[in-house]
């Protein structure tokens, strides 16, 4: 499914190194170098996925980035200070005759007062921005979970997938063996044997292809939980657990993490608009100045108050109100956008993970049983030397391509669980693994 190739490819995207140091540096001091005991177990698994998964990380320190531009939309302007020094005259120096400093020299203050509730708009669009943030952090480990649970599923297919095979190679050796000596007592041709022969050779090629998709099925389940270094011999407990587990029923979508950071989002955009409006409310700067000019000249010590506002000569911010306005139009797109997809996808992955489903009771509950003792008695039959090499032949791979395909069903069965799972992971409960470890306000 081209929804399960999206997330592997969204998950290598982040092999970048500008994404990839960061967060390797935040997993080791997180704990993340050590390795985890095999065989793995799911809980464990998914307690390093949140803890050490790269896109994770990164989701925390956008939050906590967040949290950083919320503490700055709540700062005051800070008073500006300035000293300055005039009239000095390097013949005379800085002292007279009568040993009185003969220089000028001042001390301002500037305080900038905003006005229109610039502060308290600035401190919403960054609360919604925090909001936002948190809601992707949950989308992350949604992401993440997803990724785990088809990596899982590949490794845990490879594996038996691999057992299958060397269970049938090592009934073709046994097949090989009776084979020759058939042959050497004249109840087989050579060519028969050579069948033979090239089945067996066919299914050690087999076995190391499935060796080296399970290598990288270790590497993909290694690469999602934030090991350095995956072992090859990295091992699960069992098949996906969540096969065990009763399927969950449909929440809003609106509660989704993608729309509900979305809607943040727009939150967000609709408090800078107004923000950009309230730029045409005039800002002042009220300043405060001591002066001293001495004698005989000046006036000595002096005092002074200044206003000033800025002068809307040249524009009127309509600039930042139309990049506002913008904003807010491409926010509300993303949510129609998101909105649908959420729809479409609920009702294609809830068909698509039924149709599997039947798919693979059909091969395991009929087909595969009936393989089963098809293959033992044929084996049987052939070694009395009842059926013909080639009806023998024939009906072991047959069996074998029966296996294989029982594989391959729950397989896609266990992806498109995984999607459908997913899709309705929406409700921001306590006892979620998603949620749990941020906290959604």
């Amino acid at each position: 499914m081209c929804a399960f190739k999206q997330i592997v490819m969204l998950t290598a995207a982040s092999l970048g190194l500008g994404a990839l140091v960061p967060a390797a540096l935040a997993s080791d001091a997180q704990g993340c170098a050590e390795t985890l005991a095999a065989p793995i177990q799911w809980a464990d698994a998914v307690e390093r996925l949140v803890r050490c998964n790269p896109e994770v990380l990164l989701s925390n320190a956008a939050i906590t980035g967040a949290r950083a531009e919320r503490q700055i939309a709540g700062q005051l302007p800070n008073p500006q200070a300035s000293f300055g020094a005039g009239s000095i005259n390097p013949q005379r120096g800085i002292k007279g005759s009568n040993q009185d400093y003969q220089v000028d020299w001042l001390m301002r203050i500037d305080q900038l007062i905003e006005r229109g509730g610039k502060r308290s708009l600035r401190i919403a669009r960054a609360e919604s921005g925090l909001l936002a943030s948190r809601w992707q952090a949950a989308e992350a480990r949604r992401t993440g979970l997803l990724a785990l649970s088809h990596a899982w599923s590949e490794l845990w297919t490879t594996q038996q997938r691999e057992a299958l095979l060397e269970s049938a190679l090592r009934d073709f050796q046994r097949i090989e063996q009776v084979s020759r000596i058939r042959l050497d007592a004249g109840d087989i041709a050579q060519a028969d044997y050579s069948r033979v022969v090239i089945d067996l050779q066919r299914i050690e090629n087999d076995r190391a292809q499935v060796q080296s998709d399970r290598i990288r099925a270790q590497q993909l389940l290694g690469f999602v939980l934030g090991l350095s270094t995956p072992p090859t011999d990295l091992a699960l407990s069992g098949p996906w657990p969540a096969l065990q587990a009763g399927f969950p029923d449909a929440d809003p979508l609106r509660l989704r993490p993608e729309i509900a950071a979305a809607q943040a989002q727009l939150d967000q955009a609709n408090t800078a608009r107004e923000l950009a409006r309230r730029l045409a409310t005039r800002d002042v700067s009220v300043g405060f100045q001591a002066d001293r000019y001495p004698a005989p000249a000046g006036d000595g010590n002096t005092f002074g108050v200044y206003f000033s506002v800025p002068l809307f000569t040249w524009h009127r911010f309509e600039g930042e109100l139309a990049r506002a306005d913008s904003e807010v139009t491409a926010a509300q797109i993303n949510i129609q956008r998101l909105s649908q997809q959420a729809s479409a996808q609920q009702t294609v992955l809830l068909q698509d993970r039924d149709i599997a489903l039947n798919r693979w009771r059909r091969l395991r509950e009929n087909a595969l049983p009936l393989g089963d003792r098809l293959s033992a008695s044929i084996r049987l039959a052939y070694e009395q030397r009842a059926i013909r090499l080639l009806d023998m032949l024939d009906s072991l791979r047959v069996y074998r391509l029966l296996q294989a395909d029982t594989l391959e069903a729950r397989l896609q069965f266990e992806k498109s669980d995984a999607l459908a799972r997913a899709l309705l992971r929406v409700s921001p409960q306590a006892n979620d693994p998603v949620f749990r470890f941020v906290v959604i306000p």
